[in-house]
C-alpha cells in the first residue's frame, strides 16, 4: 500500500485482485472518510506492437470515484489534490501518466449538498 498526503487530504493506494487496477481511500486531516476510488492506468502498447504509422499514445489514469462525501463547491479542489497525489504516487520510470480522467456515478437526488453519498 502506498500513502501520500497533500494539503488536508491523505490518499492510500493498494493493489486489487485485478491486473493493473488499484483501489484508493481518501481521508481528511482529521482522519474522516472522504472518498473511495478505483484507479485504472491507461498504458499504451509498445511501439513495436503497433503499425509504424500509428499515432503516439500517451499514458493516463482513469479514476472512478465510487463513493465520496464531497461538497459540489469543493469538487475542483478535490480533483486537483487527487491528481497531484496520484501523479506523484503512481509515476514510475516506465509509466508517467500525463493526465487523469475522473468519472462519477449519478449523484443522489436525496442529498443535494454532497456529490455522491
Amino acid at each position: 500500500m502506498l500513502a501520500f498526503e497533500t494539503g488536508s487530504l491523505t490518499l492510500k493506494v493498494a493493489k486489487t485482485l485485478w491486473f493493473n487496477i488499484y483501489r484508493g481511500a481518501i481521508h481528511d486531516a482529521a482522519g474522516e472518510y472522504v472518498a473511495t476510488l478505483r484507479i485504472i492506468p491507461g498504458m499504451p502498447l509498445d511501439r513495436d506492437s503497433v503499425p509504424a504509422d500509428a499515432p503516439e499514445a500517451r499514458p493516463y489514469l482513469i479514476v472512478i470515484v465510487e463513493d465520496a462525501t464531497i461538497d459540489l463547491n469543493d469538487l475542483v479542489h478535490f480533483e486537483s489534490a487527487v491528481t497531484d497525489s496520484l501523479l506523484q504516487t503512481l509515476s514510475r520510470e516506465t509509466f508517467k501518466p500525463e493526465f487523469i480522467q475522473f468519472f462519477y456515478p449519478t449523484p443522489s437526488t436525496e442529498e443535494p449538498e454532497t456529490l455522491l453519498s
